[in-house]
């Protein structure tokens, strides 16, 4: 019993050592999404065409640098519709029959609501671009001591 605990924690710290030692890159791939956007203060929903983006997909399936996507539908509507403080967000999938089912299913959610007024974003007004994955390494520092700042106690 003893000697399987301790394969085991061996196991585990070089699992960690080598998930630590590798750094996560994400893959090139055809995704399928589409974005729509909301106010707390308006009933109007914008919602974009489902479109076809050629983006970076983390290994865990997580689609990287998301929230680049979600600012490039909130930069597109205040700057061409003046729809400022809409929460925008974005759906995706890699298969095109996924997405197209959660597609249709929000959008008729929408739809049958009587107090809310849905807006099409066609791919015509609105489409995405792909954002480029530049690979960086976060280096921590510290600041340096400056010896030019010198403080005299008060007296």
């Amino acid at each position: 019993m003893m000697r399987r605990t301790i394969l085991a924690l061996i196991f585990i710290a070089a699992t960690v050592t080598t998930l630590m030692a590798a750094p996560v890159k994400p893959k090139p791939q055809r995704v399928y999404m589409f974005g729509m956007a909301c106010s707390f203060t308006d009933s109007t929903v914008v919602m974009t065409d489902l479109q076809a983006v050629d983006a970076y997909v983390m290994p865990n399936g997580f689609l990287a640098d998301r929230s680049l996507y979600t600012l490039q539908l909130n930069n597109h509507l205040v700057a061409k519709q003046m729809r400022e403080h809409m929460t925008c967000t974005v759906f995706y999938d890699k298969n095109k029959v996924k997405a197209e089912k959660k597609y249709q299913k929000i959008r008729n959610s929408y739809r049958s609501r009587k107090a809310v007024t849905l807006q099409p974003l066609g791919v015509d007004e609105f489409r995405f671009e792909p954002e480029e994955w530049v690979d960086s390494e976060i280096i921590e520092t510290s600041p340096e001591p400056s010896d030019s700042i010198k403080t005299t106690p008060k007296k």
